[in-house]
């Protein structure tokens, strides 16, 4: 019989679900019920008598419906009570019990089934299960068809047969080995756990929609719209420490010279003979001190595995920055910037050298008119004063300074050298360069809940550069000096990684490949700083990506919604429909339709070769 105080509960509960509202609230036994929105499945998890373990006990809490208390009748009847009428909403509703098997020396998982309408989802988890690898080794999976309705064997069923029959309601169970943990000790392997954590979470979700799909009236068009649509707090708190320690230092800036002018001056003196001497701006910070804050996060505390792996990715990223921090100017320099930025593979470095080749050398009169820093920077003015339009969050503030060499957008503001020029053909791709792909992506990236994204993910720039680049391919500045200028830093990283020196670099971009002597300095210069960055091989690498993205019929907007990398898109979409992610605020004028065949020149088989202007 329902006390009065469980009667409470089930009210509020179902009140709660018949209003669409989420439920979180405590239940006897140490439970919770906790449901982001109504949906036709819910994860059960009933605490052993032994007490709970540390996988089994968790696994619920990486889904937007799940439930665990100790095993009571009138746990018994909160779960009949939630079943029964979400199965009158959605025509169906799934019961997924797991618990931690009893036997130590059996196979990883078992699903349990008993009913017919469970038989499909059954396989399907069978399917998925056993598609898991860790350690070089496939979860095998087998299912058990009992005649008895599932649960732990400890337990009696949640719902009996008769009653879940009549109500539409399908219990299926999943009894789990003790395969992550050493059962003598009873501690869990953390690095297997948590990949199993996260392999496991996906492989449940595919199940679950192919239930929802096959015996419910919910609409869901993709399997992660069932996942979990909420954060908890401290996937803010971490997100935004993470930042806090990202923004401590500005990598680019202290790594770049800031004599570069000098530095070529002198070079040019010594008729290209002696290496040029640089300096760096003074070291702002002590990276072991930030190390020291970045693994004190506890990013092993989120249940949620796709976040856990975004911000385990960014502190390893912001680790070995911190490493070329302390080892500027030093031989492990490039090593670090190498294990950061990715070696260049032969085929790059052969699409490299065919550029080369294949591009005639500019000879061509100077420009009549060329834009110096000043007017630049009113045009950049312009061109943010648009974007602003779409969003009034946007600095329109740009930046003309002494310090830097060239152009660059640092945290959304555009930075520009006193001395800098550009050719008036030329002027407006740089600014959907600069800004319609670095800018636009930084607010993009603000406009989503997480930091994350706007300081950029791990590897970023690669697609950044390389959609930046192809920005000004759409937009008629793609020039063949410009794609030399890319090829050729290609070309200079993988000599600097064979052990070339400055020098020998220098005379090979001007004896081979008949570059300026200016010009030989500036890329040859952007390789060498530091002690070695390889960075700049990502502009081509990142270009025939885009490229080869673009040929596969896909769309460049979604590309636009913050600073990730091409490797990251299924994790954005994953968390779009799981309606953590908004669709982009933000639109450059290359997405405009005036532009569209251009990019349907590349969809429709193009190639880089195809960018030459000749």
């Amino acid at each position: 019989m329902i006390t009065t105080p469980e009667k409470k509960i089930i009210n509020r509960i179902l009140d709660k679900i018949k209003k669409k509202e989420a439920v979180h609230i405590n239940i006897p036994g140490n439970g919770l019920v906790n449901m982001e929105k109504p949906v036709p499945f819910m994860v059960v998890y009933r605490i052993p008598p032994n007490g709970k373990d540390g996988f089994t006990s968790k696994l619920g809490k990486t889904e937007s419906s799940y439930l665990y208390a100790e095993d009571s009748p009138e746990f018994s009847e909160i779960v009949k009570n939630i079943a029964t009428h979400l199965s009158d909403r959605f025509k169906g509703f799934l019961l997924f019990e797991v618990w931690l098997s009893e036997k130590e020396e059996t196979i990883p998982f078992t699903v349990h089934v008993s009913q017919k309408s469970g038989l499909e989802v059954a396989q399907k988890l069978k399917d998925e299960l056993g598609k898991i690898n860790i350690l070089g080794s496939s979860m095998r999976t087998e299912i058990n068809k009992g005649k008895n309705v599932v649960a732990p064997p400890y337990y009696t069923p949640l719902i009996n047969d008769r009653d879940a029959n009549k109500s539409g309601i399908t219990l299926i169970g999943l009894e789990i080995a003790p395969i992550y943990m050493n059962v003598a000790t009873g501690r869990a392997y953390p690095l297997f756990l948590r990949d199993l954590r996260s392999k496991f979470s996906k492989a449940i979700r595919k199940s679950f929609f192919e239930f929802v799909r096959m015996h419910t009236s919910y609409n869901a068009s993709n399997f992660q719209m069932l996942g979990t649509t909420s954060l908890e707090k401290n996937v803010f708190d971490i997100d935004e420490e993470l930042g806090n320690c990202s923004n401590l230092f500005d990598f680019l800036l202290l790594i770049t010279p800031i004599n570069v002018d000098d530095a070529w001056l002198t070079f040019k003196k010594s008729k290209y003979l002696k290496p040029p001497i640089f300096h760096y701006r003074p070291m702002p910070i002590d990276p072991e001190l930030i190390k020291r804050r970045l693994y004190n996060l506890p990013i092993e505390d989120i249940s949620d595995p796709t976040l856990a792996f975004l911000f385990r990715d960014k502190r390893k990223e912001v680790d070995r920055m911190l490493d070329m921090m302390m080892e500027r100017e030093k031989p492990d320099f490039l090593l670090t910037s190498m294990q950061l930025f990715g070696p260049i593979d032969e085929k790059l470095l052969e699409t490299a050298k065919a550029l080369l080749v294949a591009i005639d050398i500019p000879d061509e009169p100077p420009e009549k008119k060329m834009i110096r820093a000043p007017e630049f920077a009113r045009m950049a003015e312009k061109e943010l004063e648009w974007l602003k339009l779409q969003d009034p969050n946007i600095s329109t503030v740009v930046r003309i300074r002494d310090d830097i060499d060239g152009i660059l957008v640092n945290r959304g503001i555009l930075n520009i050298n006193k001395n800098f020029q550009v050719s008036e053909g030329r002027a407006f791709s740089l600014l959907q360069h600069e800004i319609g792909t670095h800018v636009v992506t930084y607010y993009n990236g603000k406009a989503q809940p997480l930091k994350l994204f706007y300081i950029g993910v791990p590897g970023y720039e690669e697609l950044q550069e390389g959609l930046a680049v192809f920005s000004e391919y759409i937009t008629d500045g793609l020039t063949p000096n410009r794609l030399r200028t890319i090829a050729a830093r290609v070309i200079a990283v993988q000599l600097m990684v064979s052990g070339s020196s400055f020098i020998d670099t220098f005379y090979v971009l001007v004896d081979k490949y008949h570059f300026s002597n200016k010009a030989a300095f500036t890329i040859t210069m952007r390789v060498y700083r530091g002690g070695g960055l390889t960075k700049d091989a990502v502009y081509l690498k990142g270009l025939l990506n885009i490229i080869s993205y673009i040929k596969k019929g896909k769309s460049i907007e979604p590309l636009l919604i913050g600073k990730i990398r091409q490797d990251y898109i299924l994790v954005v979409q994953e968390l779009i429909h799981r309606q953590i992610l908004s669709k982009i605020p933000i639109k450059p004028r290359y997405l405009d339709e005036k532009y569209e065949s251009k990019i349907e020149n590349i969809r429709s088989g193009g190639n880089v070769f195809n960018l030459i202007r000749h």
